[in-house]
């Protein structure tokens, strides 16, 4: 049997909302992709649930049709996205991406009903992770308390994959996806007491716009990662212009300016930054969380920070499992806009695989954890 397709990509680019759209997704979308990059091997596929497509899904005769699904088609769950509880693609998301967070019972709910259909849809002996919200959006959390309860139902969700685990034979992660402004960061302190049961899921474009070095992480910890770029520029008249076409009403993206590597200003939005921007030093350097495919390099002054995925990050994160995740393909600014959604989902994963897949030392193709 051939090896799998060394990555997945993440299918939060596509509505999610309900059952009905996941299986439209799959259908169209997932399958044209594996014909362009996959055609004669088994396709690693990163899902996207909802909650209430993660409850149609609970169906047992809808489980059992996905996996005669993935078996006719030669793909695979290789993991889940669990992190927008509710619809992804809509007018306006910002903030509401993080609600309910993990104060909240349902959030908790949600998470276990994601872990149990993760664990019926792999192999048993197998192992694969699911993405969640770092705890919440900062300025949502006002006490001491919602730090503390938050931090109770993740020890109840830990224990819950526990137990799955242990019944099912098939070892059921959590993977934190840290973002800018959100109450957890990565590797947070905080959370250590809750053991091995806790990963962390390494956003690269997230991690960009926060300037965090990608030099010596603590790759142990990191159970999973999400291959993506952000958009960077100087502080310049012209950069700041022809970043204004990419704010936009659906998503959020923070954005931070730094000196020397040194953060000196942080908003919550594209749209306030470039109100400000204007009074900070034209040397300093503009990052903002918005997902540009890997394949763009940049226009104009506007670059992307994929240059940070080096040879020796990939060094580190061939061993660890690796999805491609940008999900804005439809709001990018028209003049960058694909003619076609899945051969622009193609073309990263093959930028992605050109750089992960290759192992100098053994001169073999490499595939993702978990995926082999």
């Amino acid at each position: 049997m051939k090896r799998p397709y060394p990555i997945p990509y993440c299918l939060n680019v596509h509505p999610a909302s309900d059952w009905t759209a996941v299986r439209r997704a799959l259908a169209t979308h997932a399958l044209a992709v594996k014909k362009l990059v996959a055609p004669d091997r088994p396709f690693p596929l990163s899902l996207h649930l909802g909650y209430r497509a993660a409850l149609e899904l609970a169906s047992p005769r809808r489980l059992s049709a996905l996996r005669g699904w993935l078996d006719d088609h030669d793909c695979f769950v290789a993991g889940v996205n669990a992190f927008p509880f509710g619809a992804f693609h809509v007018a306006s998301v910002k903030v509401a991406v993080y609600r309910p967070d993990w104060r909240s019972p349902d959030r908790l709910a949600y998470t276990l009903l994601v872990a149990r259909l993760l664990a019926a849809l792999i192999p048993e002996g197998a192992a694969a992770t699911f993405t969640t919200v770092p705890g919440g959006w900062r300025p949502d959390w006002k006490t001491a308390a919602d730090a503390s309860q938050a931090r109770k139902n993740l020890a109840r969700a830990v224990h819950g994959c526990r137990d799955i685990s242990q019944s099912t034979g098939r070892r059921i992660g959590i993977a934190i996806e840290p973002e800018p402004g959100c109450a957890w960061e990565l590797f947070d302190p905080r959370l250590d007491a809750l053991g091995p049961g806790v990963g962390w899921c390494l956003d690269t474009c997230h991690a960009a716009v926060d300037f965090r070095s990608l030099d010596q992480l603590d790759w142990k910890r990191i159970a999973r990662v999400q291959l993506s770029a952000a958009i960077e520029c100087d502080n310049t008249p012209a950069a700041r212009a022809a970043l204004a076409p990419f704010a936009e009403p659906v998503y959020l993206h923070q954005t931070r300016a730094a000196v020397d590597g040194e953060v000196i200003g942080t908003w919550p939005d594209l749209a306030p930054a470039l109100q400000a921007l204007p009074k900070l030093p034209a040397r300093a350097v503009v990052r903002t969380h918005y997902h540009v495919p890997l394949t763009w390099a940049g226009t104009g002054p506007l670059r992307s920070t994929r240059a940070n995925l080096s040879p020796a990050f990939f060094r580190h994160a061939r061993k660890t499992f690796c999805e491609v995740e940008t999900y804005t393909h439809s709001i990018v600014p028209r003049a960058l806009r694909p003619r076609s959604l899945d051969r622009a989902i193609a073309g990263e994963l093959e930028w992605a695989a050109a750089r992960y897949g290759f192992s100098s030392s053994t001169k073999r193709k490499t595939v993702s954890p978990g995926l082999a």
